[in-house]
């Protein structure tokens, strides 16, 4: 009976012996031990996640098992774990393991995800949940950055009562200020994902980065469903509840200001 190394790679974790050629030669090899006392009942976290780079990547989705160049977080945060990852245990042999994305915690994805796909940038993002299903978020890249929170909602939505929570969003930035940003949906458990308690999203968010204020827009990529937007230099912003703000900075500060959208759009102007 002849085994093909790719149907290897489908059910069996392997090991590759890189010849001179660097031809991959399979073996196979048991699968990595877990820990034992695990409560089915409890979230799990996956804690074997590698602090390991350049990963090789295989799509497992079908019957065959594909090499995949990994470009985005949209590629990996998936639900179903069909992507597979192969690293480099030692000079010589390379490891594959499943990726489950979602059973990572959120430092655990940001090292992945910063040791995997080059020429990209990983953050996290707080947000203020609010009954209407909108989101007012900031960059969460320093120690103040819940006050600076407590700020724009205070300036956006200023006297709201109905703030729901505070909640995470994981994001990537290219180097031309794309940005995907990803809500993780699940509770993980040891036998698989749970859908977390479902409350309302609009289909916008806003993001304070840096001085700047964006609207972040959902949208699907391939299975991938999340939000999506571009930096762009602009004064003015749009939140839930159909006012029109127009910001200024002046000495590391931004001053919004309301302004009456009926006023500008008589004289068709874009405030920018």
């Amino acid at each position: 009976m002849i085994f093909s190394p790719i149907f290897i790679i489908i059910f069996k974790c392997a090991l590759f012996n890189v010849e001179a050629d660097e031809s991959p030669i399979c073996k196979t090899v048991d699968n990595p031990k877990r820990r034992s006392n695990i409560n089915d009942n409890l979230p799990y976290h996956e804690p074997y996640l590698p602090n390991v780079r350049n990963s090789i990547f295989y799509n497992c989705s079908k019957l065959e098992c594909n090499t995949v160049k990994v470009h985005s977080l949209t590629q990996v945060a998936s639900p179903l774990p069909t992507l597979k990852y192969c690293y480099l245990e030692t000079t010589e042999k390379y490891k594959c393991e499943p990726l489950k994305y979602y059973h990572f915690k959120n430092i655990d994805k940001l090292l992945f995800l910063n040791n995997n796909i080059p020429h990209k940038s990983f953050y996290l993002i707080d947000c203020l949940a609010y009954a209407d299903g909108g989101r007012l978020c900031v960059r969460k890249d320093e120690v103040d950055s819940h006050t600076k929170l407590v700020d724009i909602g205070n300036v956006m939505r200023p006297n709201e009562t109905n703030v729901l929570s505070q909640e995470e969003f994981l994001c990537e930035e290219s180097k031309f200020k794309m940005i995907n940003c990803d809500r993780d949906l699940y509770v993980p458990y040891q036998d698989g994902l749970r859908d977390k308690e479902r409350i309302k999203l609009d289909d916008k968010i806003l993001v304070k980065i840096d001085y700047e204020v964006i609207t972040l827009n959902h949208n699907c990529i391939d299975t991938w469903c999340g939000y999506s937007g571009q930096i762009r230099s602009t004064r003015r912003y749009q939140p839930s509840g159909g006012k029109i703000f127009r910001c200024f900075y002046a000495n590391r500060q931004q001053v919004c200001k309301e302004i009456e959208s009926s006023y500008y759009n008589e004289r068709d102007w874009l405030i920018r």
